[in-house]
């Protein structure tokens, strides 16, 4: 059977006239059965309950969304197979994860959970699909081999869901154009559509090929690096970035990645040094780095004459460079300035020396001023909000610990992914400054272990509170 123009499933004339006839008619009446609240470990929504023809559709809302335009909106079939049981043959499970930890951190969102399993052809038919699937068919095939269309799905629920919610215009989370065009035709206004590319591994590869090349699905296949097999366990927070990176957020996705000791000592005695020798942690570093659109150090971290420092620093890096210096101890001669790819970006006090900030501005430094309390407290916030708005969406910090400490404190930071070296050490520990003991609790959700060289990694997503 021919594949479309742009090489879109083919649908016959017949069912597109039926379907604009019924969208068109009082057909459809969708109820709001009850609302409720519902907390969650991605953050509080309110979930509504929605009927129709016998059917029942979820949305789950986060904040208020009445009238609000450029809603992020994530339109989501059902997938029994992936949201509950973490099929890996699919990456419904991971999108489902994903959007929820993305909407978790907005100010408004939602959420609709379709009924519309297997893509509108029910959960037998979905699981014989399967069958055929293992035979050699792709997903497009076995559909049609089982007498039904690529995609049945019916848009118009969402659009009636999204008109009861009185949401004026939203963002489309999404890799698949025909649901843009679908609520579109519904008369939502769509004002543009967020990636969700997650979840890829050698399981659904062929799936995900297939929706690219058969369904028009926009796809990229980011390439891995050649140590990804080694590094795999860390690709939930890549897929988080992925997100990130189209977020319009007033700050950035903020990473913190830091080593400490089995004491919680994050360097020696003295407060300088590097905990890990391991050559597989310094590779995972770099990895995450090259993910990110900045990358935050102290200024005595950069300059500090250690062992190893020079092979973790010294490269040249995509990401771009940003220093806290608040006495702008920084020159133009620091290798950030000669072999970085880009220009860095220097955090320093309001009152730095305007003839040392003119030096630097000149090398093409972006001089950002900070502002601390009298007790000597960075306002971290304006100056996350500068970063934001210089488009550093995603920023992996690799500060001292009154950096981490004042992240941590203020509820800014969203993934952690901390290094445990096998060492007692002493020193300078990770939290420091008398108010940490009055901060918001604070727990790695869905925390995550995985043994790296001689270290141990453990990571996942941060919740306050």
């Amino acid at each position: 059977m021919r594949i479309g123009q742009g090489n879109r499933p083919p649908f016959s004339l017949y069912c597109r006239a039926l379907f604009m006839l019924l969208a068109a008619s009082s057909v459809f009446v969708i109820k709001n059965l009850v609302k409720t609240r519902l907390p969650t470990g991605f953050g509080e929504f309110s979930l509504h309950l929605y009927a129709e023809h016998g059917k029942e559709h979820l949305a789950l809302v986060k904040g208020d969304v009445l009238g609000k335009t450029a809603v992020p909106v994530r339109m989501h079939s059902e997938c029994l197979t992936g949201d509950i049981f973490g099929s890996r043959r699919c990456d419904c499970g991971d999108q489902l994860r994903h959007s929820l930890q993305y909407l978790g951190r907005a100010e408004d969102g939602i959420l609709i959970y379709l009924r519309q399993e297997g893509r509108g052809i029910g959960l037998q038919k979905k699981l014989e699909a399967y069958n055929l699937q293992d035979q050699g068919m792709d997903t497009v095939e076995a559909n049609i081999h089982l007498g039904h269309q690529p995609d049945e799905r019916d848009y118009g629920i969402a659009a009636r869901i999204l008109r009861d919610l009185g949401v004026a215009s939203i963002r489309l989370i999404t890799n698949n154009p025909h649901k843009v065009e679908a609520l579109q035709a519904h008369r939502v206004t769509v004002e543009s559509r967020i990636p969700i590319e997650v979840g890829q591994h050698r399981e659904n590869l062929g799936y995900l090929r297939s929706k690219a090349e058969r369904m028009s699905h926009l796809l990229s296949f980011r390439e891995r690096m050649p140590e990804h097999h080694e590094l795999a366990f860390i690709e939930p927070l890549i897929d988080q970035l992925v997100l990130a990176g189209s977020a319009e957020y007033e700050f950035p996705f903020v990473t913190l990645s830091y080593v400490q000791s089995l004491d919680g000592c994050i360097a020696p005695e003295g407060g300088t040094g590097w905990l890990s020798g391991s050559k597989q942690v310094l590779t995972l570093t770099r990895y995450l780095r090259s993910h990110h659109d900045g990358h935050l150090v102290s200024v005595d971290s950069l300059l500090a004459d250690t062992p190893g420092l020079s092979e973790r620093y010294g490269a040249a890096e995509e990401t771009r460079w940003v220093i806290l210096d608040p006495e702008l101890r920084i020159t133009p001669d620091c290798n950030v300035f000669a072999e970085a790819a880009h220009p860095p970006i220097i955090l320093t006090a309001a009152t730095a020396h305007p003839d040392r900030r003119a030096l630097l501005a000149g090398c093409g430094a972006h001089i950002i001023p900070i502002y601390t309390s009298s007790g000597g407290d960075i306002d971290i916030r304006p100056v996350l909000a500068a970063l934001a708005n210089t488009g550093i969406r995603t920023l992996m910090v690799e500060g001292d610990g009154h950096l981490i400490s004042t992240l941590l404190q203020q509820n800014l930071v969203n993934y952690c992914v901390i290094t445990i070296a096998p060492r007692f050490t002493g020193g300078l520990k990770t939290i420091e400054g008398s108010s940490a003991a009055d901060a918001a609790p604070l727990t790695i959700t869905d925390c995550q272990y995985q043994p790296l060289g001689a270290d141990i990694i453990a990571f996942g997503p941060v919740r306050y509170g």
